[in-house]
């Protein structure tokens, strides 16, 4: 039931936090997607879940702001 799916919810994050691959469990950067993702980029610094859609929205909204 509703019990068992929050403690198993509760120790994955728990072995998560325990093994460090908590900071990379992140919410998409997007305005419009919020998305949660695994960030596997070798940095740990990736901003959107995916580069295709909102990454390459992000950039191009930047491109035209700059004027160019």
């Amino acid at each position: 039931g509703a019990a068992a799916f929050t403690a198993r919810v509760a120790a994955a994050i728990a072995a998560a936090t325990a093994d460090g691959s908590w900071l990379r469990l992140k919410a998409c950067e997007a305005d419009n997607c919020r998305w949660a993702y695994y960030d596997r980029s070798p940095a740990g610094r990736s901003r959107w879940c995916t580069m295709q859609v909102c990454g390459s929205r992000a950039k191009m909204r930047a491109y035209r702001r700059r004027g160019a």
